[in-house]
């Protein structure tokens, strides 16, 4: 210990410590005089103030070392719903509430949960999708528990997904999830049939506003939250311009962002996409381009079943089970795939963050490919 005089006349007494972690600090303490009971006092002071520090920071190790899942996961959330839009909150909060609360992880030690016990949870979800996102979210949380130095290792990373085998059926659904021209002309016939035979007026104009809904999707490759919020604001008919920079949030019932920044775009129309549009213009009386009668924008769930009823009524070869809007995106980004439209500006027309989307999942072989394969095999020297 030493000490120093201070301009006004007092004295400043100095000591150093050691932290637990190894650290050399420096305390404090000033008095009247340098004395030697100032001294003694001056001592017992710093050592006071020194086993308190110590104290304090043993106390905050214990907890640190402590830390329950729970208490780090809230640490965690306070950042992570800052970077997502609230409708993935929703979900992703969701699931982490499965994850804490149904199957008690929450009071768990962070430091105590193994990769084993990690697996065991994943592993009771029958769907591989549900496995996967669990996956995603749990490797998340774990980095930032490692990233703050809760744990030592992130035995998310350990999980194995089990790749499952997939079956004749699925591969007929992942066939069968795209529309055709041709297809999806039978289907916009066959829901006009279906809507003429509808038994209300109010039931028809709804028929004929999804229908038009439909189509829109089909001719623009947009979600269907980006065509559900679609605003007249946000429409050029004249310069054949939609722009799309936001989404409906089903699960909150309200607009909100879109998917992420790339979904943010504009869309240059065809002729007939701008003859639906204004075809609602008539009907549409308010902000919302395809709302309901009601004002509101279509359920996603009524839509798909409107498809699939017009599938059955139509007596369409394509099973009608597997209809969806989603399935009409993917058969607009399988047609520009067929006409040869370049990856890149199908990618900006769609909203696509990566190309491994649209070359892995929305890439489709149909019989017009399959003969053109055919025809390649017929022109080759004949074989004996």
């Amino acid at each position: 210990m030493y000490n120093k005089k201070l301009p006004n006349g007092k004295v400043k007494f100095f000591d150093t410590y050691k932290t637990l972690s190894g650290k050399r600090k420096q305390v404090t303490v000033t008095l009247e005089t340098a004395s030697a009971q100032s001294q003694r006092q001056a001592k017992n002071l710093i050592t006071q103030r020194i086993e308190k520090k110590l104290a304090a920071e043993r106390e905050a190790l214990d907890i640190f070392h402590n830390a329950t899942v729970s208490q780090v996961f809230e640490i965690y959330w306070n950042t992570r719903k800052q970077e997502i839009a609230d409708s993935y909150a929703l979900r992703e909060k969701q699931k982490f509430d499965t994850f804490l609360n149904d199957f008690d992880f929450g009071g768990k030690r962070i430091k105590s949960v193994t990769s084993i016990e990690l697996q065991k949870f994943v592993n009771f979800f029958d769907k591989p999708h549900t496995r996967r996102e669990f996956k995603r979210h749990l490797i998340q949380f774990f980095d930032f528990a490692f990233a703050m130095r809760y744990i030592d290792v992130n035995e998310a990373q350990r999980i194995r997904i089990p790749k499952i085998k997939q079956t004749i059926e699925q591969k007929e659904k992942h066939d069968l999830k795209f529309f055709t021209v041709d297809e999806f002309n039978e289907f916009v016939d066959s829901a006009k049939c279906y809507i003429q035979n509808l038994r209300s007026s109010y039931h028809r104009e709804m028929g004929l506003r999804r229908l038009l809904l439909l189509q829109f999707i089909f001719l623009t490759g947009c979600r269907y939250g980006e065509a559900a919020a679609l605003e007249w604001k946000n429409v050029d008919i004249l310069m054949r311009d939609v722009y799309i920079r936001q989404s409906w949030q089903i699960n909150l019932g309200k607009v909100g962002p879109t998917k992420n920044i790339q979904s943010v775009r504009h869309i240059a129309i065809d002729e007939r996409t701008a003859e639906i549009l204004e075809e609602m213009k008539t009907k549409s009386d308010c902000n919302f381009v395809f709302p309901t009668i009601h004002k509101q924008p279509f359920p996603n769930s009524a839509l798909n079943k409107f498809m699939k009823k017009v599938g059955d009524y139509g007596g369409m070869a394509k099973n009608p089970k597997y209809f969806s809007t989603h399935m009409l995106r993917h058969s607009h980004i399988t047609l520009l795939v067929l006409a040869g439209v370049p990856q890149k500006v199908i990618m900006d027309r769609v909203g696509h963050s990566s190309p491994r989307t649209t070359s892995e999942i929305y890439t489709h072989l149909i019989s017009s490919q399959k003969q053109q394969a055919v025809k390649v095999l017929n022109n080759l020297p004949r074989i004996a």
